[in-house]
């Protein structure tokens, strides 16, 4: 699998909720550098495991739409957003936050990310004011 083919099929599994696809993905020595909207994260393969059940617990399901996605060599870059269904309401999905990602790939598995988000913002996307 090319290394845009990985960060792909990545973003389209349901890594959120099972560590069995994460293992798959991450490498061993896996690091997350997080620029959030509540300031900088740093996440280790434990880090994002953990990060990853707290997703799980607080959202019925999670849905990532790319829309950008480039590769150069063992570098991938790939523009996202978060779309989510919470238990409160099963019916209503809702856009959460936009994301541009940097993976470095290393032995077939993502090895180090460069990521900023923005929560998203609903007037903003109502009125195109972005």
């Amino acid at each position: 699998m090319s290394p845009k083919e990985l960060v792909k099929s990545f973003y389209e599994s349901d890594f959120y909720k099972n560590k069995e696809v994460l293992k798959k993905f991450l490498h061993p020595e896996c690091e997350v550098n997080w620029s959030s909207s509540e300031g900088f994260i740093k996440l280790d393969y434990d880090g994002i495991v953990n990060h990853g059940k707290i997703v799980s617990e607080s959202y019925k399901t999670l849905r990532t739409e790319i829309s950008h996605l480039l590769a150069e060599g063992n570098t991938v870059t790939v523009r996202y957003t978060y779309y989510v269904v919470t238990f409160d309401n099963p019916e209503e999905e809702i856009c959460l936050a936009h994301f541009i990602s940097i993976w470095e790939i290393k032995n077939d598995m993502l090895y180090k990310c460069y990521e900023m988000s923005q929560l998203a913002d609903e007037n903003a996307l109502d009125n195109n004011a972005y």
